[in-house]
């Protein structure tokens, strides 16, 4: 007896879902939470440092003339960095455009304008948290770079447009000699003084930090510890998890801000810092984008092949002082 069944049949549309999934979508705190600064009016962009004379407790004999004077631009610098292009492009076929019909997408072309504008985003947080050096443009395949945060938080203050010796980020400021593995209260809440002795003001801090610090400083700071904790080769004992009352079912378990005698910072988990190892310790007030150019869609000439669309923007990292600002840079 004939008999259609389903596994034989012929002409079946397929079931697929009006939906599109990003499942390597990303957070990019630094690039949203920066300030816009002004239009850069040049590829080169410049600014000036100063820091205050130190403290002195000698008084003044009354009655005397003024013989010493002091320049108050003594201490002045300038600081530089240079903008980068960020672009991403993409291209539809006609066919692809007018006749396909892909689910999730009203048309292949805004679909991947809107993904390569995320995508732009996450390739200029990359970027600013990288251990990139400034690079001149020299044409060719040599393109101007923006300095990124890891080498304007660092001891030497990179190669090209070097940071000024005395607005370089402190030893002290930044973390070497610590691992994830044994890191403590004591670690971070050097770094923060650090910090304050050389700005005299508390700040509340961001610290994008990479995932195995994140976890790092979780472990640590939120169990019990041995009686050797000061000591760099503690071990963490068995985590205690409590469960409250008031919160039902739920166990909190992370580490989302430090809060410590010099300053607060708040830890934000990031795919994009140099290392998993890596964190660092900022004051966004001190920390700016300045944009030649915002990210726009521009559209490009068509010879038959489909609609083409570049999608750029043109920016600089500007970081104000450098000795604002830490690094926790650890062995895992």
């Amino acid at each position: 007896m004939a008999q259609l069944f389903e596994i034989s049949q012929t002409g079946k549309r397929e079931d697929l879902a009006d939906l599109i999934s990003l499942v390597d979508a990303h957070d990019t705190p630094l690039v949203s939470t920066a300030k816009k600064g002004s239009k850069p009016g040049n590829t080169l962009m410049s600014w000036q440092g100063d820091a205050y004379a130190a403290a002195v407790s000698t008084g003044t004999v009354d009655g005397t003339d003024v013989t010493a004077y002091e320049n108050p631009g003594v201490n002045r610098a300038i600081l530089q960095n240079y903008v980068q292009i960020f672009r991403r492009t993409i291209r539809v076929s006609p066919l692809a455009l007018e006749i396909s019909n892909v689910a999730g997408l009203k048309d292949e072309l805004s679909g991947g304008i809107a993904k390569k504008l995320v995508e732009l985003k996450r390739d200029m947080e990359l970027t600013c948290l990288s251990a990139n050096d400034a690079q001149l443009d020299a044409g060719s395949s040599t393109a101007y770079l923006t300095k990124g945060l890891a080498t304007w938080i660092s001891t030497a203050g990179g190669s090209v447009l070097q940071v000024p010796a005395a607005f370089r980020t402190p030893t002290a400021s930044i973390e070497t000699t610590a691992t994830t593995a044994n890191i403590t209260d004591t670690t971070v809440q050097n770094v923060l003084k650090s910090i304050w002795g050389e700005t005299g003001s508390m700040k509340n801090f961001m610290m994008p930090c990479g995932s195995t610090l994140k976890r790092g400083l979780t472990d640590r700071l939120t169990g019990i510890r041995t009686a050797s904790e000061g000591s760099t080769t503690s071990t963490p004992a068995t985590q205690i998890r409590t469960f409250s009352p008031a919160k039902g079912k739920s166990v909190t378990f992370a580490l989302d801000q430090f809060v410590g005698d010099f300053g607060t910072v708040d830890l934000v988990a990031s795919n994009y810092m140099p290392a998993v190892t890596d964190g660092h310790v900022l004051d966004m007030s001190g920390i700016e984008i300045r944009y030649g150019k915002l990210p726009e869609v521009k559209e490009l000439p068509d010879a038959g092949g489909g609609p083409i669309r570049m999608i750029e923007a043109v920016a600089a990292l500007i970081v104000h002082n450098p000795l604002a600002h830490g690094k926790f840079d650890l062995g895992s």
